[in-house]
This record gives C-alpha cells, sequence and structure tokens, in this order.
C-alpha cells in the first residue's frame, strides 16, 4: 500500500509559491510610469502592496520590503529623471524590479 503525503506551504511561503506560479506563465517586461504604495493594506488582511503603472496598467508587487519602497520612492522623486523602474511581470503581478540609470 502507498503512503500519501499532503504538503502544504506555510503562510509565509505563500507569496513565493504565487511567484513560482507566475513565472511558468509569459514573463513580459517594462518601464513604470506611475507608483502608488499602500500604507496600509486593503481589504483588511490581505497583502500590503506597490502598485506600478507599467504597459497602461497597474501591476503590483506584495509586502515590499522597505529598501524596495525607498528605491522606487527615489526614482520618481528624481528631479533629473536620470531613474528609472524596471519591471518584470506576468498578469498584474510583478516578479521582479530594479531602479537603474537611463
Amino acid at each position: 500500500m502507498a503512503s500519501k503525503h499532503l504538503f502544504t506551504a506555510p503562510e509565509a511561503l505563500k507569496g513565493v509559491e504565487e511567484r513560482a506560479k507566475a513565472l511558468t506563465l509569459t514573463l513580459e517586461t517594462g518601464v513604470a510610469t506611475k507608483y502608488w504604495l499602500e500604507l496600509l493594506a486593503y481589504p483588511p488582511g490581505s497583502a500590503r502592496s506597490l502598485w506600478l503603472l507599467v504597459g497602461n496598467a497597474w501591476r503590483r508587487l506584495d509586502n515590499p520590503n522597505e529598501g524596495m519602497q525607498l528605491s522606487v520612492q527615489d526614482a520618481f522623486a528624481n528631479a533629473s529623471n536620470r531613474l528609472e523602474v524596471a519591471v518584470w511581470y506576468t498578469g498584474e503581478v510583478i516578479v521582479g524590479l530594479v531602479v537603474r540609470t537611463k
């Protein structure tokens, strides 16, 4: 008789699981033109997200760390416009981003 095992991901890995699943889909890239940072998660109980306007649609990165938040804010606040936010995404989910010089 074969044994059956049930594996479940802990809560902390759910975001990683979503990103891994997203990588099996079509991956697109673009440069963000606007950003919106949720300071509190809405609706309550959901992940707090960083939203970027890429490819004429809003894309989200759940639970961004402080370094990402500051880097993105700095890129958009940069008066000389020498920085940009390049984004990798699938659907509305951001799977990666980098702040770089133009």
